[in-house]
């Protein structure tokens, strides 16, 4: 890989690339990010995750300290989550539509709110919607409110509505309220393993959404200075920070899109993939 300039910025991705299969970090991986940071560059999670999730799977892992990006780029916070420095809503409309399109298509919906610093909620109408959903609130059940009549309850500062599951006739649904809401906000279907077991989330935001503009939310200095930003990932809700930093690396076990958007591939999230991205860049 050949590599010139010098980054500040270093923004990874978490599930899928910063974490292996096994939901852990890499001593190697640890010490290529404590070694970019010695160099000069702000570390920056960016997840899909939320802000107590994320804190949760970090919780005892010896990163250096970090940004964070939550909600597939919703909310931006400072390091510990002292303070947001960023937000993206979904206006009441919006996310009451979505709730009545997945509810329609027999899907249970999951609306995300954030009310910093207290803890993120999420609501659901019902808490049995399938194996995926279940172990999604297996995990998570303590910042779960049932709320039956959700498409009219008023739930505040809604970052994000999901929908969990693993079988085809989920898929089939979600392409179908997918295509309901596309261009009116951003919204995607993806991967996304639960514990060791694979299934999909679809998600529905504001418009406009995404890790790349809650990173220049929280650094609005980095929109002239793309050049110098650093951005790995994996899936479909990475492609656009790949594509607009400076230097876009997607994992080995990246979707094509994410691939074919990267300037470089690197190895899988199994094998030391953000180490050897890192230890490139920091050679040259």
């Amino acid at each position: 890989m050949s590599v010139d300039g010098q980054y500040r910025y270093l923004l990874v991705d978490v599930d899928g690339t910063l974490f292996d299969s096994r939901a852990q970090v890499s001593a190697r991986t640890l010490a290529a990010l404590q070694s970019a940071v010695a160099a000069g560059m702000t570390l920056v999670l960016a997840t899909g995750r939320t802000y107590n999730s994320l804190r949760r799977v970090t919780q005892g892992v010896e990163l250096p300290p970090f940004h964070m990006i939550t909600n597939g780029g919703a909310v931006g916070l400072t390091p510990g989550g002292a303070a947001v420095r960023y937000t993206a809503y979904l206006q009441p409309t919006h996310w009451q539509a979505v709730v009545a399109g997945l509810e329609a298509e027999g899907l249970v919906p999951l609306v995300f709110s954030h009310q910093h610093p207290e803890p993120p909620l999420f609501y659901v109408t019902r808490d049995d919607g399938g194996a995926h959903f279940a172990a999604y609130l297996d995990r998570n059940r303590q910042y779960c409110r049932v709320e039956p009549d959700l498409a009219r309850t008023d739930v505040p500062r809604v970052v994000e509505v999901a929908a969990l599951g693993r079988n085809s006739a989920f898929a089939a649904a979600s392409e179908r309220v997918l295509g309901r809401f596309s261009g009116r906000l951003r919204c995607h279907s993806m991967a996304l393993q639960i514990g060791f077991q694979p299934g999909r989330i679809t998600e529905f935001f504001a418009q406009g959404t995404s890790k790349w503009q809650a990173f220049l939310g929280l650094f609005p200095e980095a929109a002239a200075q793309s050049e110098r930003v650093i951005a790995i990932g994996d899936e479909a809700n990475d492609l656009e920070m790949i594509r607009a930093a400076g230097l876009g690396i997607a994992m080995g076990n990246a979707i094509p899109a994410v691939q074919a958007a990267a300037r470089y591939v690197t190895a899988d999230l199994d094998h030391e993939g953000v180490a050897l991205a890192l230890e490139a860049v920091l050679r040259s």
